[in-house]
């Protein structure tokens, strides 16, 4: 599509843009770099090359996806706003750039998994890789979680302020101030319990306070899904979209204000995805082998390592 906009002229978008980074022939270099590192995955036959094609398939994909930040802001558009002009076009090139670098990354993944020569019945790297949901997380997984949590601080000392001095968003309404209160306990629950729970044992086994569920584990995708949708959104929407609109002066204000509002919301979301990366790894299913007693994997990592 880019390749043939460059070519024949690109259409109208949405709110006069697809991206706030340059188009042209930016997004068809990210294209073809990404098909290339599509079409080789599987055609290496070293570690070194499966490295070195992961990497370049990595950079594609989080590029395309990068590039195509919008897709969910044109969706939430198109849901509550009905369809504009040039929504089919930007639909159309943030959608595919999004599901594009999706793939690549899932490319990615699996040729990072021929480098390193996990166990062939549960992916892991046993003797490096969490064995199961009871391991304490690693350091940085803890570290993100609480980077998290002080961006939600930072960001709600700005409204924290707003409320003393009384400018209290939708007081005027009682219907929108009974919707804010929902809102803002809810965004206080997405910015406490959901990034410690990404990376506390509590939010992958039920703890003894949870009579009906205690010991058993936690839906996966109810903590990793949101923290995922919650840490890509903000990352996506505040830390790139906001800060290149505030650095080029599209909006302005008090300085600290904004940088507490802006940075909070982006640290935040950089917190959530470093915690549910770890999320991910940790609430894999068992090895099958370990169960069976039979552990080939486990003696291939414990040498390895």
């Amino acid at each position: 599509m880019h390749l043939w906009w460059v070519i024949g002229g690109a259409p109208r978008f949405f709110s006069g843009r697809e991206s706030y980074f340059p188009g042209g022939w930016v997004p068809v270099a990210l294209g073809a770099l990404a098909a290339a590192g599509c079409l080789a995955a599987g055609r290496v036959v070293t570690r070194t090359g499966h490295y070195v094609l992961a990497g370049v398939t990595a950079v594609a994909g989080a590029a395309l996806c990068v590039y195509s930040f919008l897709f969910p802001v044109m969706v939430v558009s198109l849901l509550f706003e009905g369809p504009g002009g040039g929504m089919v076009a930007s639909l159309l090139a943030t959608g595919a750039g999004a599901v594009g670098g999706v793939f690549c990354l899932l490319v990615a993944a699996g040729e990072r998994r021929l480098a390193v020569q996990p166990c062939e019945s549960c992916g892991r790297v046993h003797g490096r890789s969490p064995e199961s949901r009871a391991e304490t997380a690693p350091r940085w997984a803890f570290a993100g979680a609480y980077v998290a949590v002080a961006g939600y601080a930072a960001r709600m000392s700005v409204w924290l302020a707003d409320t003393v001095t009384g400018r209290w968003p939708g007081a005027g309404s009682e219907a929108s101030l009974g919707a804010l209160v929902v809102f803002v306990v809810l965004m206080s629950v997405a910015g406490t319990v959901l990034p410690l729970a990404l990376a506390h044992r509590w939010g992958r086994i039920w703890p003894a306070w949870v009579v009906p569920w205690r010991g058993r584990d936690v839906p996966r995708w109810l903590v990793l899904g949101t923290g995922l949708f919650m840490g890509g959104s903000l990352t996506a929407y505040f830390g790139i979209a906001g800060m290149t609109a505030w650095i080029r002066g599209d909006f302005g204000g008090a300085f600290v204000p904004l940088l507490l509002e802006m940075g909070g919301y982006t640290l935040w979301g950089v917190g959530l995805l470093v915690a549910a990366t770890s999320y991910y790894a940790m609430t894999r299913p068992p090895c099958p082998l370990a169960r069976l007693g039979s552990q080939p994997g486990l003696r291939r990592g414990q040498e390895r390592a």
